[in-house]
């Protein structure tokens, strides 16, 4: 028996009560096959290669719905620690957007969600995901080209700065970097480019 007909066969009933799922789970796999085993003809009965094909089908579509569940879930975990943006249902059951970083993740009966302030965010409503590590660095470095810039320009012009209580005023001789930050020469001063409150 051909197991197509049997597929239009319950297409055409269910379509009567409900949409038709066109993403065929293992249940529906199953009770497909068991109906085609049911009604078929007993004067043609299906061959072992057919029968064997098939559970090679159903393996393989129980193989790639648990590669999904697996690849959905990892990355989820992947979004911890990153900044989200998503949609979630009020009490009201109106869509709300919700923004934020991912503290944890949930998972329920193969479904991930996000936790964001003590919100839950389905994984597939999630809109944006905006790596929090690399806009850091990357202010960082923004901050520190900005510092460079300042110091360079300062580099023989007289400045006045302030050190606590302590007031300097002097000519910029040249630039030097100390564990990183760059320090100004000012005769026997090493300013940084925040100490400096005039330049002439």
């Amino acid at each position: 028996m051909d197991i197509s007909s049997v597929t239009s066969a319950m297409v055409y009933s269910s379509n009567r009560t409900k949409e038709y799922n066109s993403n065929l789970d293992k249940d529906a796999f199953l009770n497909l096959l068991v109906t085609q085993l049911r009604y078929q003809n007993p004067l043609e009965p299906m061959k072992d290669t057919e029968f064997i094909s098939q559970m090679a089908q159903f393996t393989s579509l129980e193989q790639a719905k648990n590669t999904n569940k697996i690849t959905k879930i990892n990355a989820a975990y992947n979004m911890v620690g990153k900044f989200v943006i998503g949609t979630i249902k009020d009490e009201s059951g109106n869509l709300k957007e919700v923004a934020g970083i991912v503290d944890s993740v949930r998972v329920e009966k193969d479904e991930a969600y996000l936790v964001v302030d003590s919100k839950e965010i389905p994984y597939e409503a999630v809109n944006e995901v905006t790596d929090i590590i690399n806009n850091v660095e990357q202010y960082r470095l923004t901050i520190q080209n900005m510092r460079f810039n300042m110091a360079y320009n300062m580099l023989g012009r007289e400045i006045k700065a302030k050190i606590g209580d302590k007031e300097i005023t002097g000519i910029v001789e040249g630039i030097r970097s100390v564990d990183g930050m760059l320090k100004l020469i000012v005769g026997e001063y090493q300013l940084t480019v925040d100490d400096v409150y005039e330049i002439k």
